[in-house]
């Protein structure tokens, strides 16, 4: 086998893990810009927030509100 067909992989890097603050509550995340109601929607959904049971549904009429003036704008 000549040297020319051999092909060299990196070895894989390992993963870093979320940077936590000091307390080991938060942490960084990456978000789209811009961030929309879907986003924080989708946010609320995977992560959980205090208080969501008043929160979340709150937060989904406003989407549904949003993505139906939305609608209306593209139908014009």
């Amino acid at each position: 086998m000549k040297k020319d067909n051999v092909i060299e992989f990196k070895k894989p890097t390992k993963r870093k893990k979320p940077v936590l603050d000091k307390e080991g509550k938060s942490f960084v995340a990456r978000l789209p810009y811009p961030i929309t109601i879907h986003t924080i929607v989708d946010i609320v959904e995977r992560m959980g927030i205090e208080y969501e049971g008043t929160v979340l549904p709150g937060l989904k009429f406003m989407q549904r509100k949003i993505t139906k003036l939305e609608m209306e704008k593209d139908d014009e």
